[in-house]
Order: C-alpha cells, then structure tokens, then sequence
C-alpha cells in the first residue's frame, strides 16, 4: 500500500499543501513545533477518520470553518482516493468521491501502522490505551471487529443508563436488565474471542520482530488477560447485580480488559528497564506491520513521530534497514538526518518543514 499523493486544506497550521510522495522511506525534518507531526497526524486521520488526541474542531485550522484532507492511494491493483472533510458539527468521508455513511465501510481502506512518543508508555500506561491501541489495530484489519466492538459499547452505554435509573429504586425490577445483559454477554463473547485471536496471531510474529531489533536472545511475547475468565459470560455478568447497581456502571467486560508483555517470564512493566520497553515498543510496530501482510497480502504505511529521540544509532539503523528491505512506504519525523547511514539516505526521499510549508529538499 502506498499514499501517492496527499492535500492538506486548512488542516492545523496548513492552508494549502501537496505533497507527492513514493515508496520507500520519507524523513520529514524540521523544527519542533514546525508542523511535522502534524503531517502525520493528518494521515491518522485520514486513516481512521479520528484523531488519537483532539477534537475534530480542534484541527481545524485558526479563523477557518472546515479542513479537508485528500489523498491518492495505491492498492494492490487498485487506485482509491480518499477524502474527509471536517467541520465544527461533524465530518464527511468519501471514497471515490462517494459519500460513505457507516465508519466501517470507510475505515480499513489505508492500513497504517504509527508510532507516537506517548506509545512508549504503552507497557507501563493504563490498561485503557492499551485496549484503545489494539483496538484502533484489529479496527483496520477486521470490518467485523469494528461492528462488533460498536455495537459492545453502545448495549453497554444502554445497561450503565439503566443501572443509574434501577440504583434510585428501593426494590429494583431487574427484567429488562436481564434483557441487556444476555446482549451484553453476546457481544461481549464475541469481543473477547477476536481479541484473544489477535493474541496469538501477533506472538507468532512478535519475537522475531524483537530479536531483529535487539539482537537478543530473550523471548518477548503478549498475553490477553480479560476482565471475565468464566465460561458462562451471561451468568458471570448476573452474579454482580449487587455489585454494578452499587457502583451504577458495569464492573466486568472487554471495557475492562488489558494486556501484559513479558520478556522471558519477566513481566515487562514490572522489570524491563526503560531501554528495553523502547526496543519492545519499536519491535510491536514491527509485527503489527508483518500481521498486516499476512492477512491483507500488502504492507501498511509505517508512521513514525520523532522515533529516533528513544533509540540509539544501532538501534536507529536496524530499524531503518527493516523499513528499507521490507519494500513498503514509511513517513518518519526528526529534527535532523546526520547520524542516519549514507546508504539509507540515498534511497530515501527528504523534506523539510517550515512554519506550515513542506518542500522537498532532495
């Protein structure tokens, strides 16, 4: 998969910007605050038709009333525009300049796979960027995780408003939260099945995408570990009546789950130092890129922020020649290339960015 060409219109701080782009590796440089992370954050969206950390009115750029993003993008043997237009009151998708109402019809048509310098709390962060991270992920390989997911949260959404109304009440007449929790516990099954799916698939990639990285001979791997263990969902989820209505939200489902890593059989958030959560970190996008091949048949575009500021230079260039050799398009922020091989170079587009204009240097 390739992004051929992409317009910026009125997108954070640029008016107007087109860049044509090829396969291979693209470094964007610039000063900070330039506008490079930007560029990638308007791929993002692109992508998945949300940012992952503002509002959509907040992209839009200072004193204008829309932003629009567009690109032209190379699919196997086919050729797909996208487009999405956002506005103060909501957005529009097109693909092919077809209007596309349902998110699960739009997301999925441009794989990426990024990297953020807050990704490197992902071992030690919350178990809910953890779940959003994955969930973001399997959102674009799987139309039917998506719909799933979806309709999971909005039954949720549905039993929580109940169990605030039945928590009022003196003597609670649970039928119609017998109703919504037989619903939840389907969704929730189904949820939980494709993640614990996903689990496997990844470890069968993710230790070598970690010995090609560290170059070491410990084994990383990543377990699911879902907040509802029993095998019965529908009849695990009744027993903590008493529970949620105290609470008046529910306790237990895939909106409580988390995942772990482990080196060895060191858990990682509890015993990986900082250097070896960066190379964990790093070697994930690596197997989240080759998980994309094996079951989409095409490489995701790679979208690195300012990754070289948590890697030392073997570890930069390991990298690098990874991107290089695996014949697929990457878009990577720095402030500077001068540590960055000569060989690596040669093969790599260069742009730099000033105040909301990027121009190709060479």
């Amino acid at each position: 998969m390739m992004i051929q060409k992409i317009t910026l219109t009125n997108f954070r701080n640029y008016q107007k910007q087109t860049l044509t782009l090829g396969s291979g590796i693209h470094f964007i440089i610039g000063a900070n605050g330039a506008g490079k992370t930007n560029l990638l954050e308007a791929l993002y969206v692109l992508s998945l038709a949300k940012s992952y950390k503002v509002e959509d009115a907040d992209l839009i750029r200072y004193t204008c009333d829309f932003a629009k993003i567009q690109a032209s993008v190379a699919s196997q043997n086919r050729q797909i525009d996208l487009s999405l237009i956002i506005t103060e009151i909501g957005k529009k998708a097109l693909l092919n300049d077809h209007e596309i109402k349902r998110l699960s019809d739009y997301i999925g048509n441009l794989h990426i796979v990024s990297f953020l310098p807050e990704d490197m709390s992902l071992i030690k962060g919350s178990p809910g960027d953890r779940r959003y991270y994955f969930d973001v992920f399997l959102s674009q390989i799987d139309k039917n995780y998506l719909e799933m997911l979806t309709t999971y949260k909005y039954t949720l959404r549905q039993r929580n408003e109940l169990l605030k109304k039945l928590s009022a009440e003196p003597k609670p007449d649970t039928t119609l939260l017998d109703v919504l929790t037989e619903q939840l516990a389907f969704h929730a099954q189904q949820v939980m099945a494709r993640r614990d799916e996903f689990v496997k698939e990844i470890n069968d990639v993710l230790n070598s995408a970690y010995k090609r990285l560290a170059h070491k001979n410990e084994m990383m791997s990543m377990t699911y570990c879902p907040s509802i263990e029993a095998t019965d969902t529908t009849a695990f989820l009744k027993s903590k009546y008493h529970q949620d209505l105290v609470a008046r939200i529910t306790n237990y489902g895939p909106h409580r789950d988390d995942y772990d890593f482990y080196l060895d059989d060191r858990l990682a958030r509890n015993h990986a130092s900082q250097g070896e959560q960066r190379t964990m970190i790093l070697s994930l996008i690596m197997a989240l890129g080759d998980l994309i091949y094996q079951i989409k048949k095409e490489r995701p575009v790679f979208l690195l922020d300012d990754v070289f500021s948590e890697l030392d230079s073997e570890r930069q260039n390991r990298l690098l020649e990874y991107l290089t050799t695996a014949n697929l398009q990457a878009i990577v922020t720095t402030t500077s290339v001068q540590e960055i091989k000569e060989t690596i170079i040669k093969k790599a587009k260069i742009f730099r960015v000033t105040n909301g204009y990027i121009k190709e240097e060479y």
